[in-house]
């Protein structure tokens, strides 16, 4: 997404038409075209990435359900979405050779296009954004890592806002005859919304990369300790606790002392912790 709109700036987006080569302002609106069918692609995406990662904490019936229709939601609205972006001018061609006015073609009226699908998009990401909350609301935990899990999922009621933003646009574009400067705000608006989608998809991930940097920054905790043994007198040992698990003892025992080791081997199988954050502070049903 952030490709297309990057090469437009260079060809000249963003400026008065009038302004530009006539080969630029052609090959712009391809890459316009090309930014605008990723955005669809990401967007549908990036909510079903979301709506994949709710079914792994959830277990109550009725919000799985509410999560599979959701999902099925936004497959057909996706596809429908990106289908109409791709054929929204007859010929296709039309979309960035139709400012020439020398070739016959049609479009479909763009901005009741906007609002249509801006309205659906909208109301998707709100039912996306809100669904987990009764859930998280009722998890065994802290306030504060209560507060802290719940703004994960706030961020991304930012989306919403940039959505809005990005229909206003729609409206100054509708019947344009200067698409390399009016459509600017709309792709920019785009863009900062797919990559916004990502990051707020990403975020549980990043939490879990973020503690086990965190981790492995403090490196492995080293403990000491004293022991004594027998009535000859006091014998001193170490305990070494790594991350691996096992206890190893290094030292003397004074002559003639029984001794008795015993290696302890802890095994933990490995768990994504936005997993055992939401999966395990569930409330027992």
């Amino acid at each position: 997404m952030n490709v297309p709109v990057i090469v437009a700036g260079h060809l000249g987006f963003g400026t008065d038409i009038w302004g530009m080569r006539p080969d630029n302002i052609t090959v712009s609106l391809k890459w316009l075209y090309v930014a605008y069918f990723m955005y669809m692609i990401a967007e549908a995406l990036c909510q079903l990435s979301i709506l994949a990662f709710y079914l792994r904490i959830m277990v109550n019936k009725k919000s799985r359900l509410a999560v599979w229709i959701l999902i099925g939601l936004v497959l057909g609205f996706g596809l429908a979405n990106t289908f109409s972006m791709i054929f929204q001018c007859a010929p296709i061609h039309f979309f960035w050779d139709g400012w020439k006015g020398d070739k016959p073609g049609s479009c479909i009226d763009v901005r009741l296009f906007g609002f249509i699908r801006g309205g659906i998009e909208i109301f998707l990401d709100l039912a996306i954004l809100t669904l987990p909350l009764p859930m998280l609301a009722g998890l065994k935990m802290s306030r504060k890592k209560k507060l802290q899990i719940m703004s994960i999922f706030c961020v991304g009621f930012i989306i919403t806002i940039v959505s809005c933003l990005r229909l206003q646009s729609f409206v100054q574009f509708a019947n344009t005859q200067n698409p390399t400067y009016d459509n600017t705000a709309g792709l920019y608006w785009c863009a900062t919304e797919s990559n916004l989608f990502t990051v707020v998809a990403c975020m549980p991930a990043i939490q879990s990369i973020f503690h086990k940097a965190l981790r492995q920054v403090r490196g492995a905790s080293t403990y000491a300790g004293k022991s004594n043994y027998g009535s000859d007198g006091p014998g001193k040992g170490s305990y070494l606790r790594q991350g691996s698990g096992r206890d190893q003892k290094s030292g003397s025992l004074p002559f003639g002392v029984i001794s008795k080791s015993t290696d302890v081997n802890i095994y933990r199988t490995e768990r994504s912790d936005s997993d055992i954050e939401l999966v395990d502070g569930r409330p027992s049903t």
